[in-house]
């Protein structure tokens, strides 16, 4: 090892000892390397009521945030709201038919969902972090939401 190689691996040393990278942003990036599913099709975002945070909302409970996501064939609308220690998930899928559904964290594993006959869906006690839903209709690709953090 050269002389600058000791000194890089001491600056690294000190850096990690002085300002470690966060545990969200080491879920984050685990969650987004493990999104290497490429015969999925992503639902991306199309709207956060998060984003809009400092305006006066109308009719919207203040703990809650609505999402939605959007594939050219597929809909997804996603209530979170804040309860106890976790995180409370109400929503709804649209135009993926029949199937069953997979709420995935950045850290804590994966929740079955069961899809009621018009695709609603309730899962409670989430934690806080990086999430996503992995849609399984019946003879169709997967639908994957893209990484939401809460």
């Amino acid at each position: 090892m050269s002389a600058d190689d000791d000194l890089l691996a001491d600056l690294r040393r000190v850096a990690g000892l002085t300002d470690p990278v966060p545990a969200y942003v080491r879920a984050a990036a685990r969650a987004a390397f493990e999104t290497r599913d490429m015969d999925a099709r992503l639902a991306e975002l199309v709207a956060d009521s998060a984003e809009h945070a400092g305006f006066e909302a109308v009719r919207q409970v203040a703990e809650e945030r609505l999402l939605s996501f959007e594939t050219p064939d597929a809909q997804v609308e996603v209530t979170v709201r804040a309860e106890g220690a976790g995180w409370t998930l109400m929503g709804q899928v649209f135009g993926a038919g029949p199937g069953t559904a997979v709420l995935e964290t950045g850290t804590h594993g994966s929740v079955p969902i069961e899809l009621d006959a018009l695709g609603r869906f309730l899962v409670a006690d989430v934690p806080g972090g990086p999430v996503r839903l992995r849609l399984r209709p019946a003879g169709a690709s997967d639908v994957l939401t893209s990484w939401v953090t809460l």
